[in-house]
């Protein structure tokens, strides 16, 4: 089993987890400390304060997107973190990376997908630069 492979599927990690890391760093806690990924008009943030949910009026908009954000984050984080656990050592990366290398293709594909639907650039380019990584390391897993 070749190598490069552990170290591509390895660098396919970087970009989640520094999107992961940076997109929990700029989450809004409140509407009155905007962050990055708050909305740029503080009068719609007071508005999803006080607008609940028709699922349930135990949380409103605001908080609902403050969750949806960190969870997002993490989600991402997770990617990164599994695909370090798996590449840590050959030996696991024998044992694992032929389940794992093609998943975590899958979830940077629909990363990928995703970004380029409903976000901007900057995480477009990093799902797509980890999903590249993610199937040239999978084609040197086949052919090697």
């Amino acid at each position: 089993m070749s190598e490069a492979s552990r170290f591509l599927f390895l660098a396919g990690a970087v970009p989640f987890l520094v999107l992961g890391s940076v997109h929990a760093l700029y989450t809004p806690w409140s509407t009155t400390a905007p962050r990055p990924l708050s909305p740029a008009e503080t009068s719609l943030a007071e508005a999803m304060a006080r607008t609940p949910l028709r699922l349930t009026r135990r949380t409103d908009m605001w908080r609902a997107w403050v969750g949806f954000n960190f969870s997002h984050s993490l989600g991402v984080l997770l990617l990164g973190l599994v695909v370090v656990a798996i590449g840590r050592s050959e030996a696991v990366f024998r044992r694992e990376g032929p389940v794992f290398v093609p998943l975590a293709l899958a979830v940077a594909l629909v990363y990928a997908v995703l970004a380029g639907r409903y976000w901007f650039r900057t995480p477009l380019r990093g799902a797509s630069a980890g999903a590249l990584l993610f199937l040239a390391s999978w084609v040197l897993l086949l052919f090697t």
